[in-house]
């Protein structure tokens, strides 16, 4: 017999609903400048060097607001901070279709990645306070989804303002969706007024009274920052480089490339879900699924390494490199959802969800911003095995911190669990 939803899950799905939009939506801004830096490049208004830099400046600012607004999202109410954040995000978009100088470029798209920084850590603190347990864990999991839907959303939008006008109709599509989900956002969850403000009363109040004894700081934290440092040089890495790992190596034609690039984020979806069921499945704690994640995507990173240092071409090996790329992606998104969600949530029990969630995502996002820059030098100056050798050595590393810290983290966790 299927459970009977009460009004307080009823509420709570709708928030979680709202805010899967909200996050989908916000990675159809972030993605618009990687999309159209080809078409930018040809058009004459910067080179590759400028369009590097501007990423740079997009992923430097995104990581800093991650940490502010960590500790800023336990202050200010979610509501005005996601739909702010997603409709700053949208004007970014505006006004690079408007600008032509590329010192402009890398301060607006730096402001953007500032304004999409302030989503996730009110979403993670909203989730841990005005949801019960369950929702969270299936919320967590889904809100990892949204990343690779979102892209391909991004990805549709693009393409098509590419085919019918220019780079810069491509911004204003992306940045008009935006700003028209923040307005709609901000008038739903006006709706959810009540039911966002009565449990946290209680649950803050309760948190307070115990903040004196249970604190944030514990060892098995300090595994998981550094454990998702290693996941983001991965994650955002082999993101970034697939695509020209595949045209330098394997499939010449980069229309048919393209569109495997395209199809890419669907795969990422299951490594999320994969993540949940072993951690649901078999009563893992989330350090000991990362181990697994880790362990999944340093064995498809050496496949690769494999038949890359092979030196044969071709297409078929193309798609065979491409699956095992495919798979270590969708590990280390499986693992992001832990470190990044499942972690944080349990933290919501003291009120402090939202500031362990930006200083994790900080480190994952300065991780990337060093990574892209340092994956271009040292695949230019030696070769993409080591690269690759790199990657594998790092999925190894970063396997071992979680399986260290596992035992550490769950002793806090279980604190905070205890917590009523």
């Amino acid at each position: 017999m299927k459970k009977q939803l009460t009004d307080y899950e009823k509420k709570a799905w709708r928030m979680v609903i709202l805010f899967l939009l909200a996050y989908t939506t916000v990675y159809i801004g972030k993605k618009t400048m990687s999309v159209c830096l080809s078409d930018m490049i040809a058009d004459g208004v910067c080179d590759k060097l400028t369009g590097g830099t501007i990423g740079t400046c997009f992923l430097a600012c995104y990581a800093a607001g991650q940490f502010i607004n960590g500790w800023l999202g336990e202050l200010i109410h979610p509501r005005y901070m996601i739909c702010g954040g997603l409709f700053a995000a949208g004007m970014m978009n505006w006004f690079m279709s408007l600008c032509s100088v590329p010192v402009g470029f890398m301060i607006i798209w730096g402001v953007c990645g500032y304004a999409c920084s302030m989503l996730w850590s009110p979403i993670i603190r909203a989730v841990s306070l005005w949801t019960s347990d369950e929702i969270g864990q299936t919320a967590g999991a889904t809100f990892s989804a949204t990343i690779p839907v979102g892209t391909i959303f991004c990805y549709v939008l693009c393409a098509a303002a590419l085919n019918l006008a220019t780079w810069r109709w491509a911004f204003r599509v992306c940045g008009t969706v935006l700003c028209v989900v923040a307005v709609i956002l901000y008038i739903s969850l006006g709706t959810l007024k009540t039911h966002m403000t009565s449990p946290e009363t209680k649950k803050e109040k309760s948190a307070d009274g115990k903040n004196g004894t249970v604190g944030v700081f514990c060892i098995g934290l300090v595994f998981a920052a550094s454990a998702i440092l290693f996941n983001g040089m991965i994650k955002d890495g082999l993101d970034y480089w697939i695509p020209t790992v595949l045209n330098d190596r394997f499939i010449s034609d980069s229309s048919v490339v393209s569109l495997i690039s395209t199809l890419l984020p669907i795969f990422n979806i299951f490594g999320v879900y994969f993540a949940k069921y072993i951690y649901s499945r078999f009563k893992m704690s989330e350090l000991g699924t990362c181990g697994w994640m880790f362990l999944i995507s340093a064995s498809a990173l050496g496949g690769a390494l494999c038949f890359i240092s092979l030196g044969v071409g071709g297409m078929a090996v193309g798609i065979l490199v491409t699956v095992l790329l495919a798979l270590s992606s969708a590990a280390m998104l499986g693992a992001n959802s832990m470190l990044l969600t499942f972690i944080p949530l349990h933290f919501g029990k003291i009120g402090r969800a939202s500031a362990v969630t930006g200083m994790l995502n900080c480190f994952s996002y300065a991780a990337a911003a060093v990574s892209g820059v340092a994956i271009g030098v040292i695949s230019e100056h030696t070769s993409w095995e080591t690269v690759f050798m790199i990657f594998v050595l790092a999925a190894a590393l970063g396997g071992v911190l979680c399986v260290i810290g596992k035992g550490r983290l769950a002793v806090k966790i279980r604190e905070l669990d205890s917590m009523k």
